[in-house]
């Protein structure tokens, strides 16, 4: 869940009185008041994916020439690149992986990348695919070729076509399946980023006061492992779906699967008691 950046008034004094409902549902002994708990900065959703038939594409052809020559012996230098601007423009965990993937199908993360395509529907004269992510430049002629042909102004506008990373649609070597040939190795070099060893940690607020059940399924059927403070920032490792919460800050049937730090004790809670920068679903896979 992520906050929005103003709740209208009357969805705020209406969820202000859904307050004592969600206490026996969810298991929060209070109702935050947004004043309290809900903290600033929050930044817009992702935009929802458009249908296949209205999707502009990303890149027309295939590979550009010679992309996929170094199948076999990825050249560590570029797809450590597409790993570091890709997290930088805001890809997290499995859509930083396949975003990277889809990279190395599309130029084997050359930044100089260029392919060349005929006509296609409204591009008569023809087009180009440019740099790290093929970026096209008659479908998506904003992109301007200074910021194709720049490593991390091409990664931001590939995390923006792409929702965020929720719909890579728009990419050919998606939808041919070519990137999942590159799947393992761009998992080891998001697993480098930072020189760690692991993925980048996705957190989340808890917004609930005074505090949260964690439970051990996605529901409140479910038994109480343990609870976790208002305004601590927990490890979210995954997502699921659930008993649908109808309260809180975005009511939905998602769940997070998270590690309280002061305790150690992972399970779930409803990702409506959970601030995130983005939805949650493009930063972490399904458990």
């Amino acid at each position: 869940m992520r906050l929005p950046l103003a709740a209208p008034a009357a969805r705020r004094a209406l969820r202000l009185a859904l307050g004592l409902t969600l206490v026996a549902v969810v298991g929060v002994s209070a109702m935050p008041t947004p004043a309290t708990a809900a903290p600033t900065g929050a930044a817009h959703s992702a935009p929802a994916p458009r249908p296949a038939d209205q999707v502009e594409p990303a890149s027309v052809g295939g590979p550009a020439i010679g992309a996929k020559a170094n199948r076999v012996g990825v050249n560590a230098v570029g797809i450590d690149l597409c790993a570091q601007v890709a997290y930088a423009a805001g890809f997290r965990n499995n859509p930083l992986v396949t975003a990277v993937a889809v990279a190395m199908a599309e130029s084997s993360c050359n930044p100089s990348a260029v392919g060349s395509n005929g006509p296609t529907a409204g591009c008569p004269n023809g087009s180009l695919d440019r740099g790290l992510w093929q970026i096209n430049n008659c479908y998506h002629p904003t992109v301007t070729d200074t910021c194709a042909y720049t490593a991390q102004c091409n990664a931001n506008a590939a995390y923006s076509i792409s929702s965020g990373g929720s719909n890579w649609q728009p990419w050919s070597t998606y939808n041919n399946g070519a990137y999942a040939g590159y799947l393992s190795a761009a998992q080891a070099a998001v697993a480098r980023l930072g020189g760690t060893g692991d993925p980048p940690a996705v957190t989340g607020t808890i917004l609930a006061n005074p505090s949260l059940n964690i439970r051990t399924g996605p529901g409140t059927t479910y038994g109480i492992a343990g609870s976790v403070a208002y305004g601590t920032t927990v490890r979210i490792a995954c997502y699921t779906f659930g008993e649908y919460v109808s309260g809180g800050y975005w009511p939905s049937s998602t769940w997070d699967r998270i590690t309280n730090p002061a305790t150690g004790v992972t399970g779930y809670v409803a990702d409506t008691w959970v601030n995130t920068t983005y939805d949650v679903k493009t930063m972490v896979g399904r458990c």
